[in-house]
């Protein structure tokens, strides 16, 4: 499963995927990302529309569906740090510890993260979470908990559902995002901030440079930095 990766990676991803095993799966309603495809336009006008109202009608439950789902998100993600002796919480003692158990583990969630295929894979939920993915849906639960973290220390924040639009659907952010920030700052996507920085993670592992781009206080600094903005 990962014939090409050092041996020391190899073993930290093996013993990673056991842990996985009874991980929960995140099932939204429908299996979409963030951004309509508006190469759908070559089809006409009406077949546009229609696929937007579908497109927009399936993004608003499915996002109803995130809200109604973070806490047991959050009890999974619990659950899971637990077999590693961390205890997860949203004040500043579990936060810590989960920013300290990132980058010795974040980073072997799942296989090439770098690569545009496995960033779409988790962006736009296009398949389930499930065998040499399942650990697309830690990597989700992390951002559940550092938005809600966020949001705990500066309650002028909220979640809210951005969607947007690009030719074939392809995306950069998750839509859901932290908003609400001070001085027009634009806004937050934590499920995408937590994939880049498990992407940083695995590129450190690969090297043999453990917490190089990724630290144990980054997540925490993250934080703190924003429960004042």
């Amino acid at each position: 499963m990962f014939r090409h990766e050092p041996k020391h990676l190899k073993e930290c991803r093996t013993r990673m995927f056991e842990a996985l095993a009874d991980y929960p799966v995140y099932e939204p309603p429908y299996r979409q990302g963030p951004n309509h495809p508006s190469q759908l336009l070559n089809k006409g006008t009406e077949e546009h529309f229609r696929s937007f109202r579908n497109f927009s009608m399936h993004g608003r439950d499915n996002f109803s569906y995130f809200m109604e789902q973070r806490h047991a998100r959050l009890a999974a993600l619990g659950a899971f740090l637990a077999k590693f002796a961390v205890k997860m919480d949203i004040d500043d003692n579990g936060l810590a510890s989960v920013s300290a158990w990132c980058p010795q583990n974040c980073g072997v969630l799942v296989a090439d993260l770098r690569t545009d295929a496995v960033r779409q894979a988790f962006l736009q939920m296009s398949e389930p979470w499930e065998g040499r993915r399942c650990g697309f849906n830690v990597i989700f639960d992390i951002g559940v908990f550092l938005g809600e973290c966020v949001i705990a220390r500066n309650k002028r924040l909220n979640w809210e559902y951005r969607p947007g639009a690009s030719y074939d659907g392809r995306t950069d952010r998750s839509g859901y995002g932290i908003v609400g920030f001070r001085n027009n700052r634009e806004w937050l996507d934590p499920m995408q901030y937590v994939y880049d920085a498990c992407l940083e993670a695995e590129d450190d592992l690969l090297r043999g440079r453990v917490g190089r781009y990724l630290r144990t206080d980054t997540l925490a600094d993250l934080v703190r930095d924003l429960s004042t903005s």
